[in-house]
């Protein structure tokens, strides 16, 4: 999937990027600007013409927006047969390690496959399963999770066309796009954002918390506040460009484009850690300054570990 593939690529940028920030320095009178700025529009839909060549269809649809769950459980047992690839080079990635777990929980692992020769393998995701998510390790590769899965629940034999992991040699060799100096050790988390008909949302602000704060929804200054005070240490969230499909600095783009892509790099190493995305859900929403939280995902920071997840409207349980 080219999305995921766009998301890798950034990620692994940002684990070596170095380099001067956008960041005034720890003296100046206006605060760092740590990619949460107040958006300028309410939340649009996009689709793509062709590659890194987007449309705005119009405003986004959250209709869904904390709706019931309507995700269904798998009803058979699914063997989802797919590929480990290297993000850049397309190159196969035999003998990686999988690991197929529940909802967000890595520790609750419902399968473990090794990639053979062909790099091919098969998952086999037991009846009952909702979401699931993938930890994908290689001794030539950074470590890779993808969050936020789901499969056709009640067909037996499924593809996907492939899982990707970031080989070391590339992610030592990736320019710095975004102009960072990055800490070692420290956690990179992405995603990217879809409405309730799954088209890519632009125009949305994104951050990562300790905690969900008491507010769902207020003005821009009010949940600015709430989240610094649960803010996961070091947190600092780019967009991409929709034109080139990679990230870019905080002066060329204070809110998500057209592919709805983000990423936020620095993170403290957290155990718990919830991404958040703000954004006005309608032009009224817009011109009275109310945001609103449409997307949440509970996952944690881990030192030096590529983190990617799917982000649709918030559900109720």
């Amino acid at each position: 999937m080219r999305t995921y593939s766009a998301l890798i690529s950034a990620l692994a940028l940002a684990l070596v990027a170095c380099g001067g920030g956008d960041s005034p320095p720890a003296d100046a009178p206006e605060a760092a600007n740590i990619g949460f700025k107040k958006p300028e529009l309410s939340m649009k839909a996009n689709m793509e013409l062709a590659e890194d060549s987007w449309m705005e269809i119009g405003p986004a649809d959250f209709s869904c927006l904390n709706t019931a769950n309507a995700d269904p459980a798998t009803t058979v047992e699914v063997t989802l047969s797919t590929t480990v690839l290297d993000f850049q080079s397309d190159n196969l990635v035999p003998n990686a390690s999988i690991i197929a777990f529940r909802g967000q929980d890595i520790n609750d692992v419902f399968d473990t496959k090794t990639s053979d020769e062909n790099a091919e393998v098969d998952i086999v995701i037991p009846v009952g399963v909702t979401r699931f998510g993938y930890k994908l390790t290689d001794p030539e590769s950074l470590d890779t999770l993808l969050l936020n899965q789901k499969v056709e629940p009640g067909v037996a034999l499924q593809t996907e066309g492939s899982i990707r992991t970031v080989s070391k040699a590339t992610a030592a060799t990736m320019p710095a796009l975004i102009g960072i100096s990055r800490t070692p050790n420290t956690g990179v988390l992405a995603g990217a954002m879809r409405d309730c008909q799954d088209r890519e949302v632009s125009n949305f602000v994104a951050t990562v918390v300790t905690e969900s704060g008491a507010l769902d929804s207020g003005t821009h200054a009010e949940i600015e506040a709430q989240n610094q005070a649960n803010l996961v240490p070091g947190t600092d969230t780019y967009y991409f460009s929709s034109s080139v499909g990679l990230p870019v600095r905080h002066t060329q783009k204070a809110a998500a484009s057209e592919d709805g892509l983000f990423m936020v790099v620095e993170l403290g190493v957290a155990p718990v850690a919830f991404v958040q995305v703000w954004g006005y859900v309608n032009d009224a929403d817009a011109a009275a300054d109310v945001l609103t939280l449409v997307a949440e995902l509970q996952t944690e920071s881990i030192g030096d570990t590529v983190i990617t997840g799917s982000y649709e409207p918030l559900r109720t349980e």
